[in-house]
């Protein structure tokens, strides 16, 4: 998969002019007053500052425009105000002008400006020295005049555009003067309805002064000629590389983006390189906004998918629609169209594409922040599946580089939560060895792999040289990732995690349907470390798609489309492994400081199964991070769950069929339901590919090992299950030993609902365990039901949360949660809720 375009940059999102390497100088006048210094910024690095003369007592003003703000000046009286910008010359500012010299900027002009006969631009003829150039406006039109070192005139040419400048207008004029080969050029565009008027090329002999150190003068010549109106985003460039084009380019594209619109809802300008709400008088953000961007190159080899990288508080804030809309010619835009579920391009392949970003919160003090937007280029394989396909090598931008039609012996090797690899042979003395390098990516069919060891090998009888190259899956350079800090999951949906993982990576988060709940503690250091880990706590299947840099975890990939696997069908051979060595029927868990779940598992500290066996066969699981017996409970269950049944797996030799026309229906892959039927071992069995060895080049070679176990869970007892405040363990006698220190008035239900707020609950005045009374509820389904009280403590660095809980026959809603939920109040006002789930 190859980047095609990134947006990232604050002239990405606003369509203000970006400074090149050759950029002399630029200004864009979005500061809200004149520095100590009476002066405006220079926003190329360069220092080269505009002072303002005539700020005071006049109509000098930076107001809010289209591109942040903009300077304007002598609107009431030009005469008498005389306000225009100086940049002094410290001598470098036309040193060495290259062969190309690019100027412009947008203007708008009063009635003054378009009516008077002559109006300074940009002027370099009030000294010292002789001048270089001079753009102004005579009688309403462009007009450009090039001096030599002897400050005479080489080319004077007033043009005529296919439109009139009016008062009050947004116009883009800007000029490129070829030093070398003598022609100078001006460009005209009026914002108002995007026209574009490229004026004809004038030649001019003579050559323009090479030791010119004028200063820049805009808005003013000869303390008699003045502008009146507004300046933006004014630049310079001396050995520049603009051509007209590029001019005409960027002012299309920058019609389309509003990031620095003061009359958007969204703020690219106050955050350079992101994108906010943006915030109002009231000092509050609203609760949308829509950004538009300039327009990217598209032109894609094959399908797009567009990933957007920000910052988040789930559930409060969010990018929540990212839309696009492509074109040819700058001009006729395609009809906007939603981005896919996981980013896959909508919008038809064209020249150009722009974004509309939906920026959303449900709380007026925070905003999400947009950072970029990357399209990705992803070329169509040209293997469409694995059986008879060949190992395809890219070159670093992701497009194709060598196709290694000689390569044999190649065996994709995968795994349902497992490896990935993929090995084959390939003759060294090949052309297209030279195209194999360690690191280097290789696609088979719709997966792409990195190339991680190289062998080359001479046979003993020295025949010939060959080239073993072993390959790794494109996701396991998540095991490379920045170093994550371990961090705490308190009754989370496996995406939060994953979400965590994937931060700062080049992949993104597909789809996620698993929905179990887990509170626990990630000490992982790297994103693959996590992710596996996610797996394993909360079941399903990690699915990663390479081409696409997507991770998705299922609650099941495969599918169950009828395929069979039958001797004189597709199936050359068959073992059958029944495995009953590691076979459990009664489970004991021990947690955090020996904690177990007898008191909510009738006095037992094991759980049993004996749908298989009824021998007791005892095992148990060592849980030292978990310090919650319902959820230690459940875990149990779901490993007895496999151990109290054996295990039973099945190596297959078959052939794929699908790759032979007319069988396209045989089609099975990794994860698949299937049918193995072999009437010589009585055998007639629903189950699932769990490993592959798929021969490519002899698809009828092909291993598959199956299991009859048809969900994938975890495998680890010592999951780092951990509540995030830390539940207490204290019990018994401990519990008794904290009543004096407790801030929770009437915790015992001695009086009733006394300090309580009760909605659903009851007293239970007979059994209490330490007192004679406690707080009761009985379930509802789609009922919520609580307590609540507020306290407020004394000075402590930390404090214990404890509760004694019973239950019976307890079940969960789909969306139910049992537990404790603390909402902590600041200093500052500010609030912070957290939730310790007790089931």
């Amino acid at each position: 998969m190859a980047v095609k375009s990134v947006l990232t940059n604050q002239t990405d999102f606003t369509g203000e002019i970006p400074v090149t390497k050759n950029t002399s100088a630029l200004w864009r006048f979005n500061e809200p007053q004149p520095d100590g210094n009476m002066q405006l910024a220079d926003s190329s690095g360069n220092g080269r500052h505009l002072t303002v003369s005539g700020w005071s007592g006049t109509t000098a003003s930076l107001i809010s425009g289209r591109f942040g703000r903009y300077f304007r000046m002598n609107i009431n009286n030009p005469a008498t105000e005389k306000t225009h910008l100086v940049a002094a010359n410290d001598g470098t500012f036309f040193s060495d002008l290259g062969d190309k010299i690019a100027v412009g900027g947008w203007i708008n002009p009063t009635t003054y400006s378009v009516g008077q006969t002559y109006v300074p631009l940009f002027n370099t003829r009030q000294g010292p020295g002789q001048p270089l150039f001079y753009l102004s406006l005579y009688q309403g039109r462009p007009r450009m005049m090039l001096y030599n070192s002897a400050g005479t005139l080489i080319l004077d040419q007033s043009e005529t555009p296919s439109f009139t400048m009016v008062n009050g207008g947004w116009y883009f004029i800007a000029a490129v003067i070829e030093v070398t080969a003598k022609t100078s050029q001006i460009i005209l565009c009026n914002r108002a309805d995007g026209t574009v008027w490229v004026a004809p090329k004038r030649a001019f002999t003579g050559t323009p002064n090479p030791s010119c150190i004028a200063d820049i003068v805009l808005g003013m010549h000869a303390n008699q000629y003045y502008f009146a109106g507004g300046f933006d985003d004014w630049f310079l460039e001396v050995g520049s590389e603009l051509t007209i084009e590029d001019l005409r380019r960027y002012f299309q594209q920058a019609m389309l983006g509003n990031g620095g619109d003061t009359n958007s809802a969204v703020d690219a300008i106050t955050e350079p390189g992101a994108v906010t709400l943006k915030k109002g008088a009231d000092n509050n953000y609203p609760a949308s906004g829509v950004l538009t961007t300039i327009a990217a190159q598209c032109s894609l080899a094959g399908s797009g998918r567009v990933s957007v990288a920000s910052e988040y508080a789930a559930g409060i804030t969010a990018v929540s629609l990212v839309e696009t809309s492509t074109s040819d010619d700058l001009a006729d835009w395609s009809a906007w169209q939603a981005v896919g579920t996981n980013g896959e391009l909508a919008s038809p392949n064209r020249e150009y594409i722009c974004y509309r970003i939906t920026l959303s919160t449900n709380d007026a003090a925070r905003t999400p922040k947009l950072l970029d937007i990357t399209l990705h280029d992803i070329p169509k394989a040209p293997y469409e599946r694995l059986g008879f396909s060949r190992p395809v090598v890219l070159d670093a931008n992701g497009a194709w580089e060598a196709v290694l039609e000689n390569a044999y012996d190649i065996i994709a090797t995968g795994e349902v939560n497992g490896a990935d690899t993929l090995d084959f042979k390939f003759p060294y003395n090949d052309p297209k060895r030279a195209s194999l390098d360690n690191e280097k990516q290789v696609q088979i069919a719709g997966d792409i792999y990195r190339i991680r060891t190289l062998t080359d090998e001479k046979g003993s009888d020295g025949s010939g040289i060959l080239t073993t190259v072993y390959a790794e899956a494109a996701f396991y350079d998540l095991t490379f990732s920045a170093e994550k800090q371990p961090v705490e999951f308190n009754a989370d949906l496996p995406s939060a995690p994953m979400r965590y993982a994937l931060e700062g990576t080049s992949w993104s988060l597909g789809t996620v349907d698993v929905t179990t709940l887990r509170t626990w503690q990630c000490n992982e250091k790297n994103a693959l470390a996590i992710l596996r880990r996610v797996q394993q706590l909360h079941g399903g299947d990690l699915v990663f798609d390479s081409r696409n840099r997507l991770v998705s975890l299922l609650a099941f990939s495969g599918r169950d489309n009828g395929a069979l696997f039958a001797y004189r069908k597709n199936l050359t051979g068959i073992k059958r492994v029944v495995d009953t060595r590691s076979l459990v029927t009664r489970l004991y868990a021990f947690g955090k400081d020996g904690m177990t779940f007898s008191s909510i598992n009738g006095g037992k500290e094991y759980v049993e199964d004996y749908t298989y066996s009824n021998e007791v066969r005892v095992s148990t699981l060592d849980c030292p991070n978990f310090t919650n017996p319902y959820q230690m409970l459940e875990f149990a269950n779901m490993r007895l769950a496999e151990y109290a049944r054996p295990r039973v797996s099945y190596v297959l030799s078959a052939m794929d069929l699908s790759v032979l026309t007319g069988y396209e229906h045989e089609q099975w892959s990794l994860g698949d339901i299937v049918t193995v039927d072999d009437r010589d071992l009585n055998l007639s069995i629903k189950t699932r590919i769990v490993r592959r060895q798929y021969n490519l080049q002899e698809p009828w070679k092909t291993v598959l090992e199956l299991s009859s176990k048809l969900r994938e869970l975890g495998d680890s007892p010592t999951d780092a299950f951990a509540d995030q405040l830390g539940q207490s363990n204290l019990i018994g006698q401990e519990i008794k030993d904290m009543v004096p220190f407790n801030h929770l008035r009437n915790s015992r239900a001695d009086d009733g609902f006394a300090y309580w707020q009760n909605s659903g609950f009851e007293v239970d005045t007979e059994n209490g365990l330490t007192g004679t009374a406690s707080f009761k509820a009985t379930g509802s389904l789609g009922a919520t039901k609580s307590m609540a009280q507020t306290v407020y403590p004394a000075s402590r660095r930390s404090y214990t949360i404890s509760a004694q809980i019973g239950s019976d026959n307890l079940q969960k809603g789909a969306n139910g949660q049992v537990g404790i939920e603390l909402v902590f109040e600041y200093e500052d006002g500010t609030t912070e809720t957290r939730f310790i789930d007790l089931l």
